[in-house]
């Protein structure tokens, strides 16, 4: 009986079945698996030999979000879209602005020529 088990701590025992060691506690009170305490002064338990998974499942690394992930970040890429698309309006119309402005200010003002003539002339 003993060749049939394998001696684990709970957190050893935890990781080889993929559950907590809280899970693992209550499984071998169910289940009366055997106990003791070892030279560490950690508690192990007779775990059957049978039920540990020969070898643990690779991690996956083919995740994929959820589709309210994926509706949300479509929004906020539909939104950041829009205001891309003004900010570029409005750099355009800045720039036109700033043209006219540019244009006015070198374009002569007779008006203003004409007063400047005159203070200069009475002196």
């Amino acid at each position: 009986m003993t060749d049939e088990l394998e001696w684990l701590t709970y957190d050893e025992a935890a990781k080889a079945l993929g559950i907590k060691a809280d899970s693992v506690r209550r499984r071998a009170a169910a289940r009366k698996w055997p106990r003791r305490t070892g030279n560490d002064r950690k508690a192990r338990v007779g775990i059957p030999r049978d039920i540990i998974p020969d070898a643990t499942p690779a991690p996956t690394t083919d995740i994929t979000p959820d589709d309210t992930d994926m509706i949300q970040i479509r929004e906020e890429l539909a939104e950041a879209r829009t205001e891309v698309r003004l900010l570029r309006e409005q750099i355009s119309d800045l720039k036109d602005d700033r043209d006219a402005w540019r244009e006015l200010a070198n374009r002569p003002q007779p008006s203003l020529l004409e007063r400047i003539r005159k203070s200069f002339a009475g002196s």
